[in-house]
């Protein structure tokens, strides 16, 4: 997007103090709407549209908050669905993993691991974390910081060419896809978090999965202030057999309670990414138990049970919030559509956030700078821009972040 940046006028102490703040903030350079061409779900050419930003650093917090509004990350990319140009739904899940019990077909799974000697036999099925976490003879699970290997690198190939029968995975891509992440590491709230679980603080982690000596399964998470986030798993289709991708999660809800009880009694919630009501392979999500998903125009936390009735009435999106009628805000082509996208649309701006909207500072490159309002001068493009970042990182973190175009 062409702007015309004004000149920098600070003095150079001045501009030094700056860049030094700017070092422990989180910055995101706003990439506008962007349209996917094919959707990687119901793989309708319509495809789905998104409001994105690219970040080099990242704070934990600041994460929390946007994945609390329905925003993802894929590497240094952040997205948020635009549910009113998009053909399927996307809502965030999360399970209460504090509340979380183990199903039959769960323990079923736990006892086949107890007798080929995955798992130690030393507690009974209804102990989730201990019968989840005690390791048998085979198995051998390390929680490190995210970064990448030769040996991960292999796993994470023949499992696109088996799974998602890519043949073209490169080292380039993983690198920047599951290993080198934004988010800096940082302790919590209740002081510092570097110890026996967290060997550098919040941040993005690899669990890795060994079996015999040998790595299984990868599960990539970011681990925030009140939860777990579940970025990825990838595992070597020669354990397929083995359900790696339950266990990893089963293995996942029991270290959000063990963060909650060694780490930070706020870590409480595990994040599963999306759940598309329309995709099968998406669906089982749900079985993870207490879940709720994120309302999209509240921003409320509701329990599954009250939305899944109402996400049958409205196929495509709809708010969970029984005092609002879907109806009102859909309109209806041949399927029931989002006519405004309240996470994106600044119609759903104060006049005092409008206000506040446009003293915000964007950057452009290192050195200049310019207003918001004057953004908004130079064209309605621009002007939509800056509503679309206040209304879907909201006006708080929109303030303290480092915003650049």
């Amino acid at each position: 997007m062409p702007v015309a940046p004004t000149s920098d006028t600070s003095n150079v102490s001045d501009l030094s103090r700056r860049r030094h703040a700017r070092a422990e903030q989180t910055q995101l350079q706003i990439l506008g709407m962007q349209r996917r061409s094919r959707c990687g779900y119901c793989r309708t050419p319509a495809g789905s549209c998104c409001f994105g930003a690219r970040t080099r650093l990242l704070r934990c917090a600041d994460y929390q908050v946007l994945i609390d509004r329905g925003w993802r990350r894929s590497g240094s990319l952040l997205y948020l669905t635009d549910h009113s140009s998009s053909c399927c739904a996307y809502y965030s899940i999360r399970t209460h993993a504090l509340s979380h019990t183990l199903q039959q077909s769960e323990k079923k799974l736990l006892r086949k691991w107890r007798r080929w000697e995955l798992l130690g036999d030393s507690a009974p099925d209804s102990a989730l974390d201990s019968s989840v976490v005690t390791a048998g003879r085979r198995l051998v699970v390390r929680l490190e910081p995210a970064a990448y290997s030769e040996e991960k690198f292999h796993v994470f190939e023949r499992y696109q060419r088996a799974v998602h029968n890519d043949m073209d995975a490169s080292r380039s891509g993983f690198q920047s896809f599951l290993c080198s992440s934004p988010l800096l590491f940082e302790d919590t709230a209740n002081g510092p978090t570097s110890g026996r679980l967290l060997s550098r603080g919040l941040g993005s982690y690899h669990q890795c999965y060994y079996v015999d000596g040998q790595l299984a399964a990868v599960g990539v998470i970011d681990v925030l202030p009140t939860c777990v986030s579940s970025v990825y798993l990838f595992y070597d289709p020669e354990f397929s057999d083995l359900s790696l991708g339950t266990y990893s999660s089963l293995r996942e809800i029991a270290l959000v309670r063990e963060l909650n009880r060694y780490v930070s009694p706020d870590i409480k919630y595990y994040y599963m990414g999306y759940f598309i009501p329309s995709c099968p392979k998406m669906t089982y999500k749900a079985r993870w138990r207490p879940a709720e998903l994120l309302d999209l125009v509240t921003f409320a936390w509701i329990p599954i049970d009250q939305c899944l009735e109402r996400i049958r009435q409205h196929p495509a999106f709809c708010t969970f919030d029984p005092r609002i009628n879907s109806r009102n805000i859909v309109r209806n082509s041949r399927r029931d559509v989002l006519s405004w996208a309240p996470a994106i649309s600044p119609c759903t701006l104060s006049d005092g956030e409008r206000r506040a909207a446009m003293q915000l500072v964007f950057w452009i490159g290192p050195r200049n700078s310019v207003l918001a309002s004057n953004l908004a001068c130079i064209s309605k493009e621009l002007e939509q821009v800056v509503w679309q970042t206040v209304a879907s990182l909201g006006l708080p973190l929109a303030s303290r972040a480092i915003l650049s175009i």
